[in-house]
């Protein structure tokens, strides 16, 4: 059987065998309901607690400020729903995650001002725009850490500083940083942010919510008191202890990860430089293993489907728009024409990745784009 080629990881990873093994293992024994009183229940309880600790470890914040949810989307609602009434002033950016883009739009149409910021040229979010648009009713900045369709990294910190300094709250979908660099919570001014465990070899369906103490949100489901009030619900026992195992093995591999997967990039735009393909990377001060590339007169969703039958898998755009045939927004945002942005593609590397599979990437892309162009 032929080896299939994952070059998708932005849009979810393959869950980590040490992961599986310790999810599987918690979904025969640790069957109780955390919330209960007897030892079934307790032993399920402690469970929950020791992961909330050990993510606050690595995230470098207190333990009562992580709150875990279903996963990243559900963690951007509750921010934006939470924090938002009718009357208040969002700053966000027109490429964001839809989870949060969509959901803005949603709030605006119900009374909440919005103010959306376009990414510069080479990607990223302006934090001088940022500070610009600030109004006397500005309640909530929300620009995400990396931009999921572009890799680009954008200035959280800076952007930090300007809403404490202004006493707004700030919000940053962290989703694609978390796991892949080190985030120190503890060194930015930020309220919000949030996780999600399938962007760093966990399982889906579960993520998590970093909450600065003292800050009243209103909760998104309400029910029982699980997680101080904020996710009614029981807790998905087996998944929380997944995510943390997760996020504890890829902080503990985290320079071993970076050191390869930028070796591999480097392989992977070394090779294309020496070719005779037209192409463009797009953006700059991007996150390592994120490649947002424009193949010049190669419809990218073509491109796409001809690598997949040959069971390569990369993305046009983001996993959470992506079956439109649409150009990825992104490109179009940052200013880029439409037909230039139909013929980009996202490629990203995880750790399972080796040179060999780089090199038949690119023999595969060569193959396919000497045939269309014929």
């Amino acid at each position: 059987m032929t080896k299939q080629l994952y070059f998708d990881i932005a849009a979810t990873t393959p869950m980590d065998i040490a992961v599986a093994e310790i999810v599987h293992k918690a979904n025969i024994e640790n069957y109780g309901n955390p919330s209960s009183m007897h030892m079934s229940g307790q032993k399920s309880h402690n469970i929950v607690e020791r992961s909330r600790t050990s993510i606050a470890q690595i995230l470098n914040c207190k333990t009562s400020e992580i709150i875990f949810t279903s996963g990243g989307s559900e963690s951007n609602n509750i921010v934006l729903k939470g924090v938002l009434n009718k009357g208040d002033h969002l700053i966000t950016s027109s490429y964001e995650h839809p989870s949060v883009l969509n959901l803005a739009k949603h709030l605006e149409q119900n009374g909440v001002e919005v103010t959306f910021i376009k990414p510069l040229k080479n990607g990223s979010i302006s934090a001088k725009q940022v500070k610009s648009e600030i109004k006397s009713n500005t309640k909530l900045i929300s620009i995400m850490y990396v931009n999921n369709e572009l890799g680009t990294i954008n200035p959280i910190s800076e952007i930090g500083d300007i809403a404490s300094e202004n006493e707004i709250l700030f919000h940053s979908d962290t989703v694609q940083f978390i796991g892949k660099e080190k985030l120190d919570l503890s060194k930015i001014n930020i309220d919000f942010a949030t996780i999600c465990a399938h962007k760093f070899y966990g399982p889906k369906g579960v993520g998590g919510l970093y909450c600065k103490n003292g800050i009243i949100l209103n909760p998104l489901i309400d029910g029982g008191g699980q997680e101080n009030g904020l996710r009614a619900g029981t807790e998905n026992i087996s998944s929380i202890l997944g995510m943390a195992k997760a996020l504890e093995i890829s902080n503990d591999s985290l320079l071993e990860n970076k050191k390869k997967i930028l070796e591999l990039e480097n392989y992977f735009i070394g090779l294309l430089e020496n070719s005779n393909i037209q192409y463009r990377l797009n953006g700059v001060n991007r996150l390592k293993g994120i490649m947002n590339l424009t193949f010049f007169g190669v419809e990218g969703h073509g491109l796409l489907m001809n690598l997949d039958m040959q069971g390569i898998a990369i993305s046009y755009g983001s996993a959470c728009s992506s079956g439109s045939a649409n150009a990825p927004q992104a490109l179009i945002e940052m200013g880029m024409e439409e037909n230039e942005a139909r013929c980009s593609v996202r490629i990203s590397i995880g750790k399972m990745i080796e040179k060999d599979d780089i090199k038949k990437l690119f023999e595969t892309i060569c193959n396919i784009i000497s045939r269309i162009k014929k």
